[in-house]
């Protein structure tokens, strides 16, 4: 029979441990001594405490190791680790995705850093504009791509030229996560009698004060070119944004099939305070 040392120095369980075991009716000696006190315990009972340490090791509280020893049944271990296995899946794909979007964020990190430097805000003053407009509350922003679709083909019926002085104008004033008001418009020179349903001609009025904002690359720049508005205004406290903003993307998906080609202006109406 085995000392409890020699069972320590073997299997590599310190003895706080291995008296902790026995405390808790996890793995007991097979023999203590009357006289002595001394554990013992015999060479297969090793097997039985590495399946405890590997139990442990892997995520299995006491209690749990404890309920799996006194069943000692297969068929429990079995069904243990398989619950164990699908909650470290789990918890690995949570972490696969958290891993993701810190790759995500850093990305952002380092383009925010290169987008702002190349980032420009100038005042100038807006005209009034006339145009043809196509206006439509729609679900979300991301359906802004089909309203320009059905705004081509609409203007194509009326045999009108889609100019590159094309714009969007976001009438709520403030973020939408739903039903969001959209104005597409095309400046034309004249008008026609005749104009296909849903689309009218308005004149878009100016105004004396506004930021343009020109933005080169990807959409995904606009985002920061917002950001450093907010510092620009925060530094102005003599203006206050007025009206819709409006977006016009000189070289767009139309234009090319390369984002980092899109040059889109953002125009930003502001009033005296």
């Amino acid at each position: 029979m085995l000392l409890i040392g020699e069972v320590s120095k073997i299997s590599q369980v310190s003895l706080q441990m291995l008296r902790y075991y026995d405390k808790n009716d996890i793995f007991k000696p097979k023999v203590i001594h009357e006289e002595t006190g001394y554990r013992y315990y015999t060479a297969d009972q090793l097997d039985d405490l590495y399946k405890i340490v590997e139990l442990r090791d892997l995520g299995f509280s006491v209690a749990e190791i404890k309920k799996l020893v006194q069943d000692n049944r297969t068929d429990a271990i079995l069904e243990a680790i398989d619950r164990k296995k699908e909650g470290l899946e789990v918890l690995l794909a949570d972490t696969t995705s958290r891993l993701r979007r810190l790759d995500g964020l850093r990305q952002d990190v380092v383009k925010e850093n290169r987008v702002s430097q190349n980032i420009a805000i100038v005042l100038k003053k807006i005209p009034d504009m006339k145009v043809v407009s196509y206006r439509k509350t729609v679900e979300n922003y991301f359906c802004e791509g089909e309203m320009w679709a059905e705004f081509g083909t609409s203007l194509r019926q009326a045999k009108l030229p889609f100019q590159q002085e094309s714009f969007s104008l976001y009438h709520d004033m403030d973020y939408r996560e739903e039903q969001v008001d959209i104005e597409l418009c095309t400046v034309v020179e004249e008008q026609k009698e005749q104009l296909p349903e849903g689309l009218t001609y308005r004149t878009v009025p100016g105004c004396e004060h506004a930021v343009s904002i020109i933005v080169k690359g990807p959409y995904d720049n606009i985002s920061p070119a917002y950001r450093m508005f907010a510092h620009w205004l925060e530094q102005h406290e003599e203006y206050k944004m007025h009206g819709p903003t409006r977006q016009i993307c000189y070289v767009s998906p139309i234009n090319t099939r390369n984002p980092e080609e899109f040059v889109t202006e953002l125009l930003i109406p502001l009033e005296m305070m």
